[in-house]
């Protein structure tokens, strides 16, 4: 079952074609959305966003489930894991979204506090502490760390994949220390007020 994964390695991705590593991340995809239960979701490279400030986005544009990544995924193999790490991220988005995009009972409480969050939702360049520090960036960046320590033992002798885990790690501990700082003991409950503030439906 976990196969696929082997091909992460960097003896093998490193021999694979740009359409090739593309197809072990569709496939990468699919047992995360199996693990997730929740259908695929498609995957599609941003041409020519070797520049852009991310690694790649969950949408829902058209009404099409999506997840668009960065070109760098592919065609840089040392960022393969980031690669891995994003798509547990963004499919993980695509796993509170259809679990909050419905009807709720009044027990779902963290459907709720997802379905609240979506509808306050902060981009990045609107206010990058607040982004790193809402409930679905929390749980989508938690799920993304729990993936990547799954695979410890498969590649902890790999440094892009030591680099990654501790880079990913570090951002989820700083955005926490930062949230601190500026709202103080009570951060959780004010980043909650400040998303309701900022609903806009």
């Amino acid at each position: 079952m976990l196969f696929v994964f082997s091909k992460l390695r960097w003896k093998k991705w490193n021999n694979l074609s740009p359409e090739k590593r593309f197809m072990v991340l569709c496939a990468v995809e699919k047992k995360i959305s199996r693990w997730l239960e929740i259908e695929p979701v498609d995957l599609e490279i941003k041409e020519g966003s070797a520049n852009w400030n991310c690694f790649g986005v969950f949408t829902t544009a058209g009404g099409s489930r999506k997840i668009v990544l960065n070109e760098i995924l592919i065609f840089e193999p040392q960022y393969r894991f980031h690669a891995l790490e994003t798509i547990a991220h963004e499919t993980r988005h695509a796993y509170q979204f259809a679990a909050s995009n419905r009807e709720l009972k009044w027990y779902e409480f963290t459907a709720k506090k997802w379905q609240r969050n979506w509808r306050g939702y902060f981009s990045s360049t609107a206010d990058n502490l607040m982004y790193n520090n809402q409930a679905v960036e929390r749980d989508a960046q938690k799920y993304s760390i729990k993936i990547l320590k799954k695979f410890k033992g498969k590649y902890g002798n790999e440094e892009d994949y030591n680099y990654t885990l501790q880079a990913v790690v570090g951002r989820y501990e700083k955005s926490d220390a930062e949230a601190r700082k500026k709202f103080g003991l009570f951060y959780k409950q004010k980043i909650e007020k400040n998303i309701k503030n900022n609903q806009r439906y």
